[in-house]
């Protein structure tokens, strides 16, 4: 059971979540209302009052981030994922990876320089959208394969990649259909406890 002094202090918590989540609330109103206010200004050329309902929008904007506090990123699947079949390259290769992985990306997303052959001032034009396709992240994988060692000093093999289901069907001279009806079997056969 808690103490007096650890339930108030639980308490204050609760009330300063609980003033938080209200002026959050109030926030949005207030913000739909400055910016509703904004755009009438500007509608009928009150460039003054315009300015003055924009910077009420900006005042509200700057206070909701500090009530919400900072975004986490998202991390895109295709990413995670290749993340998470590479996780052996990152391991081992630790940092000089992670810099390799960033100068490919760098050079992947870099504009193509048709003056030049030298790979810093030169790029494949690609955009983040086309670098987190399955086509993508696999020219990502060719140069660090091809590359890594020469630019980067890592060694980077496809081969060290767990195997996916289609890899594993594929390996087994199966088709998908075929190979998910054997591993859904030895599945259930793990879970009746006769394999191990």
């Amino acid at each position: 059971m808690a103490n007096y002094q650890e339930q108030i202090a639980q308490w204050r918590r609760d009330r300063a979540q609980q003033q938080a989540h209200s002026r959050i609330n109030e926030l949005r109103q207030e913000h739909a209302e400055a910016i509703r206010e904004r755009d009438q200004a500007v509608a009928s050329n009150d460039l003054d009052l315009a300015a003055s309902a924009d910077d009420q929008v900006q005042y509200l904007e700057n206070e909701y981030r500090q009530l919400v506090g900072p975004q986490q990123p998202q991390v895109h699947p295709q990413w995670a994922n290749w993340m998470q079949r590479n996780s052996t390259f990152i391991e081992r290769e630790g940092q000089r990876g992670v810099q390799a992985v960033t100068e490919a990306l760098g050079y992947m997303q870099r504009a193509r320089n048709p003056n030049s052959n030298d790979p810093r001032y030169t790029g494949m034009g690609m955009t983040p959208q086309q670098i987190f396709t399955p086509q993508g992240l696999e020219k990502l994988e060719d140069l660090l394969e091809t590359h890594g060692s020469q630019f980067y000093g890592v060694k980077f093999d496809k081969n060290e990649q767990p195997l996916t289901m289609h890899g594993a069907a594929k390996a087994s001279n199966l088709d998908q259909r075929t190979y998910n009806s054997f591993a859904d079997a030895y599945q259930k056969a793990k879970a009746a406890g006769r394999v191990s």
